[in-house]
C-alpha cells in the first residue's frame, strides 16, 4: 500500500540528487571562486565532469547520502542562532563584521566540518583509524596499535584542542 511517508521512491532518485547536487556545488564554487577560468562554459564541462566521475566511484552516493543531512542540520542550527540574535536586537552588520574578523567561528565551522566528514568515511568505507587485529604480528602492527590506541588519540585530541583554544584566547588579547 502506498503511503505518503513511504520514500523508497527517493532511493532509486538518490544518484540524481546526488548527481545535481555535486554538480551545483561544484559550479558554484569554480564560478564564485573563478579558480579555473571565468569562462562558464568551462566551469559547466568542469563541475559536469567531477559530477560523473562522483556517481562512478564506489561509495561516493552514499558517502553523500551520509554527510548531506548532517549539514543541513549545521546549517538550520546557524540560521536558529541568526535568528535568536536578530530577535535580540543585533543588527546584520555587527554580526557580518563577528563572522569575518572573528577566528572562532571560522574554526568552529571548518572543525565541525571535519568530524561530519570522518564520521560519514568511517560509516560508509569503515574504520579509518582502526586498530589491527588480535592474530597479526610485527613491527608495523605494534606502531600501529599503539598509535591508533583509543587513550592515545583522546590524548592527542585534547591537546589539540587545547592548543587552539590557548591560539584563539592569546589572539584576542592582541
Amino acid at each position: 500500500m502506498a503511503t505518503i511517508l513511504d520514500i523508497g521512491f527517493l532511493n532509486f532518485l538518490l544518484p540524481v540528487f546526488t548527481f545535481l547536487l555535486i554538480y551545483a556545488i561544484v559550479f558554484g564554487v569554480l564560478q564564485k571562486s573563478k579558480f579555473l577560468s571565468e569562462s562558464t562554459n568551462i566551469n559547466t564541462w568542469v563541475a559536469l565532469a567531477i559530477s560523473v566521475l562522483f556517481l562512478l566511484a564506489p561509495g561516493a552516493i552514499e558517502f553523500v547520502s551520509v554527510i548531506a543531512p548532517w549539514f543541513v542540520v549545521l546549517v538550520v542550527i546557524a540560521f536558529s542562532f541568526l535568528l535568536i540574535f536578530f530577535f535580540m536586537g543585533i543588527k546584520p552588520e555587527v554580526i557580518e563584521k563577528v563572522a569575518r574578523n572573528e577566528a572562532s567561528v571560522r574554526w568552529t565551522i571548518i572543525i565541525i566540518s571535519i568530524i561530519i566528514i570522518i564520521v560519514g568515511l568511517t560509516s560508509v568505507f569503515g574504520p579509518i583509524f582502526g586498530t589491527p587485529a588480535d592474530g597479526e604480528e610485527g613491527v608495523g602492527r605494534e606502531v600501529q596499535r599503539s598509535i591508533f590506541d583509543p587513550q592515545v588519540l583522546t590524548t592527542v585530541f585534547i591537546l589539540l584542542v587545547a592548543g587552539q583554544a590557548v591560539r584563539l584566547i592569546a589572539q584576542q588579547d592582541k
